[in-house]
């Protein structure tokens, strides 16, 4: 017997296992994840109606897939919003991006002045740069006359870099050796070249400015006068830019100067230590034109959580971008298969062997599940590039691994929205999207479009639209005390009315307060005017006050209870009309869908939730 009965013990507890499920068509749910998702819910609720609630939360969002509403510009655009706004904050692995991140506002605390030759190498060059390299690193030429002779001339003079602007892995070696040294020889197979630093100076932070441009003409001295008036008086910099620009776009924008530059030495001196809104009290000439410099913002180089993405945006835009692309393509390989086949080994040999394959539709190389075959690639690259049979076959292959790698990071962008810590992120916004769509624009629109609904609903609940006893009525709201005898006495005569109401047309207090307020229409039995305000319901005049003004009220007539018209119950209805729609939108949806909560789904809820 046991070895009939334990099977069949372990056959039936997997089989509860499989199934507590809730299934509402094409969506289901186990009672592990119903349980952690819905725990307030169930907690509140009962088991009962949270499940329920799911099961019609479901059957609308289906309905709203059904009607296309992923299809509509809003919803498309809210969720491209969103996901550009993931792909900003998580498309690089944070263990990737923190550390490239980190390093470049780090650098960008200090700008380094250098002497930079750098340059193409021609086949046709036969200068040994390695050989000058050494004399100038030995001391035997200095750096300027090795530029003078090997580069233009106004290379040899020095200028600050600062971190993304010249190759990373140059950069790297210019920011870590010390002032009168030298950078490595770097040669590469087009390139070759080296750097000097000359000197160092602490960077003022990312600077956001402004510049007010004064011509160097005969009016420079007037112009200069009046715009420092302007300044002195207190105004703001950009409207005495918006005054005096010289130009449309120096008016219209402030002259405001974005990126935070390298700026030249008179510049930076000036603006050295100063606060924001800080602006040079003597313009600087460069050219035919005079400069007034104003600084608008002044981030420090120090990451914090408000300034992350505002710096690594900035980061994507250098070098510093390219190396964190190379990075994430090596963090890539690690997460997905990427084989190269035999037939893009050869391919990377030689251009010919790019123009005649052996076989145009091999595959060439993949990641995961995604392949490239040579006619892919040569449809890619025939896009892209012209005169490639110029390019030296030195730098074919890494056109091509360029072209893999960028292949890699396209099937990963493909695929962002389908990571797993991305995922419910978008599921989430798109289920809110789908409960809009229903309850903005599907439900909205069919009561529109059916005023049979509100007619059906109407004759089904006239004892619902009744106009209770009601006062015909008119009033005066009065803000000057001096004026209720008067106005009472007015009032009283409903053919006086239009011309009380002219009388005092347009008319304020000492306050600018509308000096007397008139209403009309039929107010209700159980308004607060009547039940709080000590104004009998009957006809007659009568003074009350209502949040300390003086309130006049004639009342002319009463009118007994009255059944409304639909037209009048329109308003009423909406609200009750929507849901009435709603409950039979649900119930047609469940009828034609597939709904089945499990037995041992339920029993587990019970179980854990009791209500």
């Amino acid at each position: 017997m046991k070895k009939i009965f334990f099977p069949a013990v372990l056959a039936f507890v997997s089989q509860m296992a499989f199934s507590q499920y809730l299934i509402v068509g094409k969506d289901s749910i186990s009672v592990k994840d119903y349980m952690k998702e819905n725990k307030y819910g169930l907690e509140t609720a009962g088991p009962d109606k949270s499940v329920n609630s799911t099961v019609e939360f479901l059957l609308l969002q289906q309905l709203a897939q059904e009607k296309k509403a992923d299809t509509m510009n809003y919803f498309a655009n809210a969720v491209n919003q969103r996901m550009s706004e993931l792909k900003e904050q998580k498309f690089y692995p944070k263990t990737i991006v923190e550390p490239i991140l980190q390093d470049f506002v780090n650098s960008n605390k200090t700008e380094t002045q250098v002497l930079l030759f750098l340059k193409e190498k021609k086949a046709d060059d036969k200068t040994d740069y390695k050989a000058l390299y050494n004399q100038v690193k030995a001391g035997k030429m200095t750096m300027e006359d090795f530029l003078s002779k090997n580069s233009k001339p106004e290379a040899s003079k020095p200028f600050f870099v600062k971190p993304g602007m010249l190759d990373y892995e140059l950069y790297q070696q210019m920011k870590n050796v010390p002032v009168n040294s030298y950078t490595t020889f770097i040669e590469k197979p087009n390139v070759v070249g080296f750097a000097k630093v000359v000197a160092t100076r602490p960077s003022l932070g990312y600077m956001v400015f402004g510049v007010l441009t004064v011509p160097n003409d005969a009016n420079y001295e007037t112009t200069k006068a009046k715009i420092y008036k302007e300044l002195e008086s207190g105004k703001k910099f950009q409207t005495v830019v918006k005054e005096f620009g010289s130009t449309e776009d120096e008016k219209n924008s402030g002259g405001a100067v974005m990126g935070s530059p390298i700026l030249p030495d008179e510049v930076y001196s000036a603006l050295k230590g100063q606060p924001k809104d800080f602006y040079t009290k003597t313009p600087i000439l460069f050219g035919d034109k005079y400069f007034i410099f104003n600084i608008y913002n002044i981030e420090p180089y120090m990451l914090t959580d408000k300034n992350r993405s505002f710096f690594q945006k900035e980061m994507l835009s250098t070098s510093y971008g390219e190396e964190l692309t190379s990075k994430l393509v090596d963090w890539l390989k690690t997460q997905d298969k990427f084989v190269e086949t035999p037939d893009f080994v050869e391919l990377k040999k030689s251009y010919q062997a790019y123009l005649n394959p052996k076989n145009p539709k091999a595959v060439l190389f993949s990641y995961g599940a995604k392949k490239v075959t040579h006619e892919d690639l040569k449809k890619a690259i025939d896009a892209q590039y012209k005169n490639l049979e110029q390019m030296p076959t030195s730098q074919w292959s890494d056109l091509l691994d360029y072209q893999a790698k960028q292949f890699m990071i396209g099937v990963y962008s493909s695929n962002f929205e389908n990571l797993p810590e991305i995922k419910p992120e978008v599921d989430e916004l798109k289920k809110n999207l789908y409960s809009e769509y229903i309850f903005s624009e599907y439900l909205k629109n069919e009561v529109k479009n059916n005023p049979k609904l509100y007619t059906d609903y109407y004759n089904e609940n006239k004892a619902k639209f009744i106009w209770e006893k009601r006062a015909e009525s008119r009033a005066a709201v009065i803000s000057d005390p001096k004026l209720v005898k008067e106005i009472e006495k007015e009032i009283k005569d409903p053919k006086k009315w239009e011309a009380l109401k002219t009388k005092f047309k347009n008319q304020v207090n000492d306050k600018n307060q509308v000096l007397v307020h008139f209403e009309e229409g039929k107010i209700p039995e159980s308004s607060d005017i009547f039940k709080k305000n000590n104004v009998p319901f009957k006809k007659g005049t009568f003074t009350t006050q209502i949040s300390n003004r003086d309130v006049v009220i004639a009342i002319d007539g009463l009118l007994p209870e009255q059944q409304m018209t639909q037209v009048e119950a329109q308003e009423d209805m909406t609200d009750a009309v929507t849901e009435k729609l709603l409950q039979k939108t649900i119930a047609d949806q469940r009828a034609k869908t597939k709904v089945d909560i499990q037995p041992a789904f339920m029993a587990e809820l019970k179980k854990n939730f009791k209500k």
